[in-house]
């Protein structure tokens, strides 16, 4: 199967990219680069794979990577709330307007899988599903939520769709990020022997990055179509509780207790994943204590020694690409036709 990855140089891509070639599918991975760290960005990914450097809004671009294809991947954007507001129109134009003019260039094509996230639940009481209405409480949480609900109308009846809505991931890379939950308690844990807790009783669920891999090539495999919830029921966690086991598995390290609410992050939900042990008995098996123990190790055996650079940070990456000028708003018709529906739905930018 030819399989494009738009994004698939970036933490999830990039170990996806892995996967997908080391079962014997034809990747080609495009991604802009935003978060490069001045190395060969072809280290990143299996020597098998086909890369192309070029932005995920350019549609010429994406209508010859996706030419001949069998499925196109978008796992690319800005991800979180704090990075999507440093400019929304941006934010909008990489997380909404990019998928659909990528929808746009594979229309016709067999699959088109769309990396959406458990954010856009937002708040809510009890347990969620993939029926339950979205809730999202902030910019990146609406572009996920725009994006799913416009996608069929842009790609038609030609080409199936699946929707796959992240629990947090965490665990190792090649383009190691380690400002998600448990990457960023667990290598401070390591650095500074140290662990700060707010919102302790803020409930989130987990999933292993190489656990969405291998999700990812089950989906094209079996072509399951439609909106998936990605993790695992045993894997929904509190934040006190991701706190207490990267204290119980880091040597040395104290939680420091903070506020007991971190207003600046209100998500705060549980997650059903049964529809997809449905499907795939056994996805998403890798735990909390694995993910800890990876990224531990890369602290302790030196192969990272300052987690505070902005190379494994995304937010602090993106204000240094957009203060350096290698990213910025297009303004091109397409993406502001997309930018205006998305004003339409939520008002600004």
């Amino acid at each position: 199967m030819r399989v494009v990855l738009l994004g698939g140089a970036g933490y999830i891509g990039s170990v996806a990219s892995h996967h997908l070639v080391s079962l014997g599918h034809d990747v080609t991975v495009v991604d802009g680069l935003i978060y490069h760290r001045g190395d060969d960005p072809c280290r990143l990914l299996p020597p098998a794979a086909t890369f192309v450097h070029g932005d995920l809004r350019d549609r010429g671009l994406l209508d010859r990577a996706c030419e001949g294809a069998d499925a196109v991947v978008h796992l690319g954007g800005i991800v979180g709330e704090p990075a999507s507001r440093l400019d929304e129109h941006l934010a909008v134009e990489l997380n909404y307007a990019s998928p659909m003019i990528a929808a746009q260039a594979a229309a016709g094509i067999g699959q088109y899988v769309f990396f959406s996230s458990c954010s856009v639940y937002g708040v809510h009481e009890g347990t969620v599903d993939e029926d339950t209405d979205p809730n999202p409480l902030g910019i990146y949480a609406r572009t996920k939520v725009l994006a799913e609900r416009r996608l069929p109308d842009v790609l038609g009846p030609g080409t199936a769709l699946t929707s796959l809505r992240l629990a947090t991931v965490h665990g190792t890379s090649p383009r190691q990020r380690l400002d998600s939950v448990v990457n960023s308690m667990t290598s401070r844990a390591a650095a500074t022997g140290r662990i700060p807790l707010n919102g302790g009783s803020q409930r989130r669920p987990l999933v292993h990055v190489g656990d969405v891999a291998h999700v990812l090539a089950a989906v094209l495999d079996q072509r399951l179509v439609g909106g998936w919830n990605v993790g695992s029921d045993a894997e929904n966690h509190t934040i006190g509780d991701i706190a207490t086991t990267v204290a119980a598995t880091v040597p040395g390290a104290v939680i420091d207790y903070g506020p007991e609410r971190d207003e600046a992050d209100a998500r705060d939900y549980r997650v059903s994943f049964a529809r997809l042990q449905q499907a795939l008995p056994g996805a998403c098996a890798t735990g909390l204590k694995d993910g800890v123990r990876e990224i531990a190790d890369l602290l302790l055996t030196g192969t990272v020694t300052d987690p505070g650079q902005p190379q494994y940070d995304n937010h602090r990456g993106l204000i240094a690409a957009y203060t350096e000028g290698k990213i910025g708003r297009l303004n091109t018709p397409e993406c502001r036709t997309f930018t205006d529906e998305y004003t339409a739905a939520w008002g600004t930018p």
